[in-house]
């Protein structure tokens, strides 16, 4: 499809994309800039407000899975320590990277996926969907590591209010170049078929007879590329821009071109509305899907950026000057107020 390669879809237990359905799109790719770093970028997009903070999980710390009810389920202690985003004051990485260089991120998949029963005999060998990102991050360095020890493992289904049921698949990366997707099913691989026809190379003029039609412009080679907001065509866009996107020098130059990738699949407020049931005698209302916040994971130089849909400036946690001991989980808010740079006194 591309003449250039960043290697944006990872190989799978079995093979999908990071999207989701009409209420929630999630993206995720990665890429890699000259000096060998590897970055990945993901957003997050979701109807309901999640109000997430950075949670910060000391090594060493006790953690556990919750049982379909309610009751504490298996128990391990972190081996590493990590960085990543919890929604709605609940310590659940959704998105997240350890201090090995071990990226994680939690998406939704709803229509394509199923979890494996509870075991009978107890779940000493199980953890719930919602726990499956703490658990990987706190437990390996190496994508290896996750799909060895989930071959020992039984994924199951944990519902917690508010949010309820979650149609959840893990998009894992390391530092040395490893990739899978933790699912049970696939779908989009196909959809690719659907766009072979794209390039980043701009095309070639049409003769027809005596009459050349040329090109309308830059990025002919992209036409046809779908530019609306469901999850297949993110997952199009976010691809294509990925697999041909040049590898910058350095990885702070390849984290910021994951974030213009992010931008191309950003969901503006009131561009994906959702009629939601009247409520106490009011009339209908919608409900808008919009990118609630976005990150790209430097999993070589364990740098962690994020930014907010209401804070477009671009924010960072080095996880080697992180303090990652400890018996409590810290945060770090997410700003999501807008600030922009006063630039007036400049004018002389």
């Amino acid at each position: 499809m591309f003449r250039k390669s960043a290697l944006a879809v990872a190989t799978a237990l079995i093979f999908t994309a990071f999207v989701s359905h009409d209420t929630s799109a999630c993206t995720t790719f990665r890429i890699r800039a000259q000096d060998g770093a590897i970055l990945v970028g993901r957003s997050m997009e979701l109807g309901m407000p999640l109000d997430s903070q950075v949670m910060v999980v000391p090594r060493g710390m006790a953690m556990s899975a919750t049982r379909p009810d309610g009751k504490p389920g298996a128990t391990w202690v972190a081996k590493y320590g990590f960085a990543g985003m919890n929604t709605l004051g609940v310590d659940i990485s959704t998105d997240g990277m350890n201090e090995a260089g071990l990226s994680v991120g939690t998406l939704y998949i709803p229509g394509f996926v199923q979890y494996q029963p509870f075991p009978a005999q107890g779940g000493n060998s199980a953890v719930s969907n919602l726990e499956l990102s703490n658990w990987a991050l706190s437990q390996f360095a190496t994508v290896g590591e996750v799909r060895a020890a989930l071959a020992t493992m039984t994924v199951y289904d944990l519902t917690l209010p508010p949010a309820g049921p979650q149609p959840l698949h893990w998009a894992v990366f390391d530092a040395q170049g490893g990739a899978i997707v933790v699912e049970f099913v696939e779908w989009h691989q196909a959809n690719l078929r659907n766009y072979v026809n794209l390039t980043n190379l701009n095309v070639e003029p049409l003769k027809l007879g005596s009459t050349v039609i040329d090109p309308i412009g830059q990025g002919s080679g992209l036409i046809g590329i779908p530019g609306d907001y469901t999850p297949p065509a993110r997952f199009i866009r976010a691809t294509a821009l990925s697999w041909s996107a040049v590898p910058m020098a350095t990885a702070s130059e390849g984290a910021n071109v994951a974030f213009h990738i992010l931008n191309a699949v950003d969901i503006p407020v009131g561009s994906v509305a959702q009629k939601a049931p009247a409520t106490r005698g009011a009339g209908p209302r919608l409900d808008y899907e919009m990118t609630q916040w976005a990150t790209v994971h430097d999993v070589t130089n364990r740098l962690l950026y994020f930014r907010t849909y209401g804070n477009l400036a671009v924010r960072k946690i080095d996880l080697n000057r992180v303090d990652l001991t400890g018996a409590a989980i810290r945060h770090i808010p997410m700003p999501t107020a807008m600030q922009a740079e006063d630039v007036t006194a400049q004018a002389r």
